[in-house]
């Protein structure tokens, strides 16, 4: 593209960026990018590129603000400034500065140092439970009972859990190798009433399912909105779903896991060591949870 047309919209840049730069990335990146682009053209779509100004990034922050964390809206605006810098240089667009380098990003919220207490796993599960819908307190009692990350629980298939073995295989995605799971009582309680879910269409395999979208496909339930409410209703401000999957390795820790142990049912590195011990078979992590009573 030599030149970018004077009536050239956000959206419609958004919709060439998606095409030429974002396509070339990884899949899981071009499709959260799809994402950001749909949420940016719902409210600054219609804006000419050339006419949007600091003023009108600082309204769309503040806006998102009200409806999602800090750091999904730095991606936001990571994405419309990476856009602009592609008009500029690879399109032709002419302009004195990149508009969103003027606005103060939003300022991400302080992680939590303490522990779940009790009175709090109450109230959020209890939050959890009052929404008309059941998944979002399956996927949070997952979290808890098996320390798997959010994106690893939503994109779970009925085929990826065995009940009988209280094993749940998580495939390999990009440069993540496939890994395994062993769930303890409750987590095979929990999954089953997934699995069994009588609402679910019959040919949808997605355990935690979202609505269709315009080209008939189903993608993962979008949970970050539904998460911040339960979160505000149980009072517990400043927690955050990666917080479930501290608060398990904290719990599998406080039950007399091994190191080694905790690391292989979390999926996280070894660290450096003289001599690696070896990492322990699915069946003896099973068997280990139920000895120690989780």
């Amino acid at each position: 593209m030599s030149s970018i047309p004077a009536e050239t919209t956000v959206e419609t840049a958004l919709g060439w960026y998606l095409e030429q730069v974002s396509a070339r990335k990884s899949p899981a990146t071009h499709e959260r990018e799809q994402r950001k682009a749909r949420q940016i053209s719902a409210r600054l779509g219609r804006v000419l590129l050339q006419e949007l100004t600091p003023l009108d990034v600082s309204e769309y922050r503040d806006h998102r603000l009200r409806e999602a964390s800090a750091a999904i809206v730095q991606g936001d605006l990571a994405l419309l400034q990476d856009l602009f810098e592609v008009a500029v240089g690879t399109w032709g667009l002419v302009l004195d500065g990149n508009p969103v380098n003027g606005v103060s990003p939003p300022r991400s919220a302080p992680s939590r140092s303490h522990a779940l207490a009790h009175g709090e796993m109450v109230r959020l599960l209890a939050a959890c439970d009052r929404r008309p819908q059941p998944m979002l307190g399956w996927i949070v009692r997952i979290a808890l009972q098996t320390a798997m990350s959010k994106d690893e629980i939503l994109r779970l298939r009925k085929g990826d859990v065995d009940l009988k073995e209280r094993v749940i295989t998580i495939p390999k995605v990009l440069n993540r190798p496939m890994r395994q799971v062993p769930m303890t009582r409750e987590a095979v309680r929990v999954l089953k009433e997934a699995v069994r879910y009588p609402e679910r269409p019959a040919d949808e395999t997605l355990l935690f399912y979202g609505a269709m979208g315009s080209l008939g496909i189903r993608r993962p339930l979008a949970i970050d909105k539904a998460f911040r409410m339960v979160v505000l209703q149980a009072r517990m401000k400043g927690f955050r779903f990666n917080d479930l999957r501290n608060e398990a390795i904290s719990r599998l820790e406080a039950a007399g896991l091994t190191e080694v142990e905790v690391l292989t049912m979390a999926g996280l590195p070894f660290p450096r060591m003289a001599k690696r011990p070896p990492r322990p078979t699915i069946e003896e992590l099973v068997a280990r949870l139920d000895g120690v009573g989780l």
